[in-house]
């Protein structure tokens, strides 16, 4: 019985997905032949690679002239621009190249303009003369105003990092009130990326871990979330607005999705496959994993932890749920003991930061810093 469920649930979200294919397909044909596509841009996210192997994605859409955020914005600014990213018009079956190292591989946009690139090699990439931009260039033109060309920037961890970070974004790093709908939706529609509020000292513990105990390191950050690839503009001011390092971003399509028969636009597997995918391009780099209680992050890292014996630091969890949750969570960690590696369930940053340091990973100075940061950003919030 359980196999049939399973069967129907798979034949509707393809069937779904087909009909949502079928209609953006229609509305971009239908505005090609009438002449009414606005410019259409590559939309580069970071890159990230090793030594002997890169990977890109992007997406190539209309221009939706998005205004850059500014702390004076009026609401209205807010609605539309929020409106804007989620009805982004993407160019699904366009052809592209992505160049680097001396290698071309040509490309084509799926249905919703996404792409990805993968570029691999025997011999070891030289950094100091490719450089670490991979140009992107639009093979076919649909406006006189395209923008045919792009550049994604390519992260690439330093030869002295002592370990990476994989970190959530909602309710991690960014105050979005995930569990509570309506909080969220008024967050989304009325603040803008300065606007927004990171939790207290996240940024300043974010930067310690980058730089490690000896403050000179340069520790690679990931963020794998839920949020829609449609944010990726937003995350990305709101991480330099606030002084967050940056780093690649994994984010999700919008596009329809079932889990436990409900539609939806996240799920466990999403995070589980993008970890993968992390600790499977740097196999001699360990992490420290950082998430909270409301989105399954324990349940995600208890398997990654699993998965890949010894290849997890540790783990910090941000107690955002009720008490139910809190028991379901402290169990995890005690699973996640049998491995070797401590899950901290903490209410703030600072809790965090002091464990950090009785681990090595962050010294005594920059635990002072990640205290005056969480003063900081508490005198901002009141």
């Amino acid at each position: 019985m359980a196999d049939v469920t399973h069967k129907i649930k798979n034949n509707l979200l393809t069937a779904l997905q087909q009909v949502e294919h079928n209609l953006s397909m229609a509305k971009y044909k239908a505005k090609e032949k009438l002449h009414l596509l606005d410019p259409v841009n590559i939309m580069p996210y970071y890159g990230f690679g090793n030594d002997k192997y890169v990977y890109v994605k992007g997406r190539v859409l209309e221009n939706e002239k998005l205004k850059k955020s500014k702390d004076e914005d009026s609401t209205l600014t807010h609605l539309v621009n929020t409106y804007k990213r989620y009805e982004s018009d993407e160019i699904p079956g366009i052809k592209l190249t992505a160049t680097f190292a001396g290698q071309k591989i040509e490309l084509e946009t799926d249905p919703e303009g996404f792409f990805e690139a993968e570029f691999r090699t025997d011999a070891p990439f030289d950094y100091s003369s490719t450089g670490y931009k991979i140009k992107l260039t639009l093979q076919e033109q649909k406006t006189a105003e395209d923008r045919t060309e792009a550049e994604a920037h390519v992260f690439v961890p330093g030869e002295d990092a002592a370990f990476g970070i994989i970190s959530d974004i909602d309710d991690t790093v960014l105050v979005s009130k995930i569990a509570h709908f309506l909080e969220r939706l008024k967050l989304m529609l009325t603040k803008n990326a300065t606007e927004r509020s990171p939790f207290s000292g996240i940024a300043g513990f974010l930067r310690a871990l980058c730089k490690g105990s000896d403050n000179s390191r340069q520790n690679p950050l990931f963020f794998v979330s839920g949020s829609e690839w449609n944010l990726y503009d937003l995350l990305i001011s709101f991480f330099r607005s606030h002084n967050i390092p940056e780093g690649p971003l994994f984010l999700r399509d919008k596009g329809i999705r079932l889990n436990e028969g409900y539609l939806e636009t996240s799920g466990q597997e999403y995070k589980r496959d993008r970890i993968r995918h992390i600790l499977d391009t740097y196999p001699s780099l360990r992490f420290i994993c950082i998430g909270d209680s409301g989105q399954h992050d324990p349940e995600v890292y208890q398997q990654i932890t699993q998965d890949y014996p010894g290849r997890i630091l540790g783990i910090y969890i941000r107690d955002v749920s009720p008490n139910k949750r809190d028991k379901e969570v402290r169990a995890i960690a005690e699973q996640v003991k049998e491995q070797g590696v401590e899950m901290e369930l903490v209410e703030e940053t600072f809790s965090a930061a002091k464990h950090a340091v009785k681990m090595g990973w962050i010294n005594e100075t920059q635990l002072e810093d990640v205290r005056q940061a969480c003063e900081e950003d508490e005198q901002q919030e009141s």
